[in-house]
């Protein structure tokens, strides 16, 4: 097996859902688990903004801190795991433990993102 199939089977039988975005917030890479996660299938949201999967009233939000880190090259934040809400096709809420990362090229400017989540199971929700 080559690296590239290695490495593309990796992301595709990773346990987590991985969203790759370029630097204009486009889907690139949308794996096995985020289809199962999100309800979206890879052919649904390659070549699509990623707002398709974020509800509404956080899209100028994302669009802020995104953007601002495309700009800065690195995540303001301390890419700690946050819990937050995608969308599923039908518009339903799901929420998600997600983490970011900027990815950058050989002279450090920032070229995308990858966000790595799963299903945020609540205390709560666990216990009963």
């Amino acid at each position: 097996m080559d690296e590239l199939a290695l490495r593309a089977a990796a992301l595709d039988q990773a346990g987590d859902a991985i969203i790759v975005i370029d630097a204009a917030g486009i889907i690139r890479v949308w794996n096995a688990h985020a289809e199962k996660l999100f309800g979206w299938t890879a052919a649904q949201t390659i070549g699509q903004d990623v707002k398709i999967m974020i509800p509404q009233r956080l899209r100028s939000s994302h669009d802020r801190g995104f953007f601002a880190a495309m700009e800065a090259g690195h995540l303001h934040s301390d890419g700690e795991p946050r819990h937050t809400k995608g969308i599923d096709p039908d518009g339903n809420s799901v929420h998600v433990t997600m983490s970011f990362a900027v990815i950058t090229d050989a002279d450090a400017r920032a070229i995308g993102s990858v966000a790595v989540a799963r299903e945020w199971v609540r205390e709560d929700r666990a216990a009963s």
